[in-house]
């Protein structure tokens, strides 16, 4: 099937990942290294599945489950650019880091919180040129954040709330409440293009 084309003859068979929570599923990312999946919910749930396919089947397999604090929803995640860290944010103002590989006390713990803002954080991202976590918040804040202290090692002000963002390269543009898209370089001290 080419893309922007159906095929009525051929319906595509959906398949149900299993406990993919109570609530809708905010965000949806890949490892860039694995097969691993990680959905953020607005039940509060951060969700991991090893995710593989065999004979045309899917198979999706429940590796992990954290939670945000109070079942606050989750709004978004990334990964580190070597698929070991997740990152996400959330209703609960907080910036979140889920280290996959380490066992949480209970399997629905509260992931190490590393940042937060004064409202919600709606998008995270990873600058892989300098290390560092970016959130963007309904507070009009871009953060970046050292994942080793509670502070942010730097702070944008936005126009509006952050509604999305994402990162390629030294790249990142963010979307915002008023209809803006800007872009920046974040090769090493971000600034607008």
């Amino acid at each position: 099937m080419a893309f922007g084309t159906s095929s009525l003859s051929q319906p595509q068979k959906d398949y149900d990942v299993p406990q993919a929570g109570n609530d809708g599923i905010s965000s949806l990312n890949w490892s860039p290294t694995s097969n691993l999946l990680v959905s953020s919910n607005w039940d509060g749930g951060i969700r991991c599945w090893d995710v593989q396919e065999q004979g045309g089947q899917m198979n999706a397999t429940p590796k992990a489950q954290a939670n945000h604090e109070n079942a606050s929803p989750v709004l978004c995640s990334t990964f580190s650019p070597d698929g070991s860290t997740v990152f996400t944010g959330g209703a609960d103002k907080a910036v979140r880091m889920w280290s996959l590989g380490q066992q949480l006390s209970t399997p629905n713990s509260v992931p190490q919180q590393i940042g937060a803002h004064n409202s919600p954080v709606k998008a995270v991202g990873f600058l892989q040129s300098t290390n560092l976590i970016v959130s963007g918040g309904w507070d009009k804040k871009l953060n970046f954040w050292d994942a080793r202290s509670p502070n942010p090692v730097g702070s944008i002000d936005l126009p509006e709330r952050c509604y999305d963002l994402d990162v390629r390269g030294n790249v990142m543009v963010v979307a915002t409440a008023d209809k803006q898209v800007l872009i920046y370089d974040v090769s090493g001290q971000p600034r607008e293009y």
